[in-house]
């Protein structure tokens, strides 16, 4: 009991929020806006929009057999490191792009969609590997029943 007392008393005495800190205004709506409309933010969203059209300009340029090379390595690769649970960060290190390949464009899309639909297959997997577990105990069970005569019911 007094040890409550003494934290009690201990968060009286150090508020976690300093009371004048609630009282000022907040401008991180102000400041985010101000970024966004900054001549750096526009630049960086330029630069960000040259670098896709010339990474899709440079799959273009590839020969047919080359973009089926190059969509079919990434796709086993993605899909072996998904099946595998990876995390956003363990598929950049299986594709051999991280840290850099943190502002690929969508990555963290296809990495959550392939993510969900492996984990649901492997929820499926598990349910059902669970109900042949208990249709297989339940069936023992019933023989030992059967076997035994002590009772009349089976199901």
């Amino acid at each position: 009991m007094e040890l409550c007392l003494e934290i009690n008393t201990m968060n009286e005495e150090k508020p976690v929020v300093d009371p004048e800190e609630l009282q000022k205004s907040n401008n991180l709506g102000k400041v985010l806006q101000e970024w966004w409309d900054s001549d750096a933010c526009k630049e960086m969203q330029k630069s960000h929009q040259e670098s896709l059209e010339r990474a899709v300009g440079k799959y273009f340029m590839l020969s047919e057999s080359d973009k089926i090379d190059m969509l079919q390595a990434i796709c086993y690769i993605m899909c072996k490191a998904e099946s595998e649970g990876t995390s956003h960060r363990g598929l950049q290190d299986a594709l051999g792009v991280y840290p850099a390949g943190f502002w690929v464009d969508h990555l963290m899309e296809v990495h959550n969609a392939l993510w969900s639909y492996y984990h649901d297959k492997k929820s499926d997997r598990d349910l059902k590997s669970d109900l042949d577990k208990l249709d297989s105990f339940l069936e023992k069970r019933n023989e030992k029943i059967n076997e035994s005569g002590d009772a009349t019911r089976t199901n």
